[in-house]
């Protein structure tokens, strides 16, 4: 499965069912189970919306949204992807 590493960041995501959601870094972490890749906490890449190349992508997508905003190191906004 795409992503299946981050599936409960997903599952998450889908049950919240908010138009924006803001995530810290350290709730992300709870959810998933164990801590972000350093690169997460460096490059707002990492958050990008690009599943061709972004495998975590998946669990945001899947579920509907899209990183809106990054504070790296300390926060993620995802907002509905109305789109959808």
């Amino acid at each position: 499965m795409r992503g299946e590493k981050y599936l409960q960041l997903q599952q998450f995501l889908k049950s919240n069912g908010s138009e924006c959601i803001t995530l810290s870094f350290g709730n992300i972490e709870m959810i998933l189970g164990f801590k972000l890749p350093d690169s997460a906490y460096k490059y707002s890449a990492w958050w990008s919306n690009n599943i061709g190349s972004h495998t975590q992508a998946y669990s945001w997508v899947d579920a509907g949204y899209k990183t809106q905003s990054i504070q790296l190191g300390n926060q993620v906004i995802f907002k509905k992807d109305i789109i959808r």
